[in-house]
C-alpha cells in the first residue's frame, strides 16, 4: 500500500466534507440568495457542485492509487491537480478582492499535493 497516496486520499476526503458541509452553508446557500441574475447565480452554483465532484474524485483517485500499484498514474494526475489547485488558490489570494484570510482554499491543497508527491517519489507499494 502506498502510504503517501493513502494520506492524500484521507486529507482529500476531509476537504470534500468541509467543502460540502461548511461550503454549502457558508457559500452555496448565500449564493442562491444573492442579488444576481439567474444565469450568474446558477452558473456559480453549478461550478460549486463541480468543485464538490472534483474533490471527491481526487479522494477516490488517491485511494485507488494507494491500493493499486498499477494505478500510480491516477495518483500522479491527482497530485498534479492538487498542486494546480494550490497554485490557483494561492494566486487568487494575491488579488485585491481575495486576500488569504478570505480565500484559504489554496493552502488546503498544499499538504494534499505534498502527500501526493510523497506517494509518487517517497513511498512505494509495500
Amino acid at each position: 500500500m502506498n502510504e503517501g497516496f493513502l494520506a492524500a486520499a484521507g486529507l482529500s476526503a476531509l476537504w470534500t466534507g468541509v467543502h460540502v458541509i461548511a461550503g454549502g452553508r457558508d457559500v452555496a446557500a448565500p449564493l442562491l440568495r444573492a442579488p444576481l441574475s439567474e444565469a450568474q447565480k446558477f452558473t456559480a452554483y453549478f461550478a460549486w457542485h463541480m468543485a464538490s465532484l472534483s474533490l471527491a474524485a481526487l479522494a477516490a483517485g488517491f485511494l485507488w492509487a494507494a491500493l493499486r500499484p498499477e494505478a500510480a498514474e491516477v495518483g500522479a494526475a491527482a497530485t498534479v491537480l492538487s498542486a494546480g489547485y494550490a497554485l490557483l488558490g494561492l494566486g487568487m489570494g494575491r488579488l485585491p478582492a481575495g486576500r488569504f484570510r478570505d480565500l484559504p482554499q489554496g493552502w488546503l491543497f498544499v499538504p494534499v499535493a505534498a502527500l501526493g508527491a510523497l506517494g509518487l517519489f517517497g513511498t512505494g507499494p509495500a
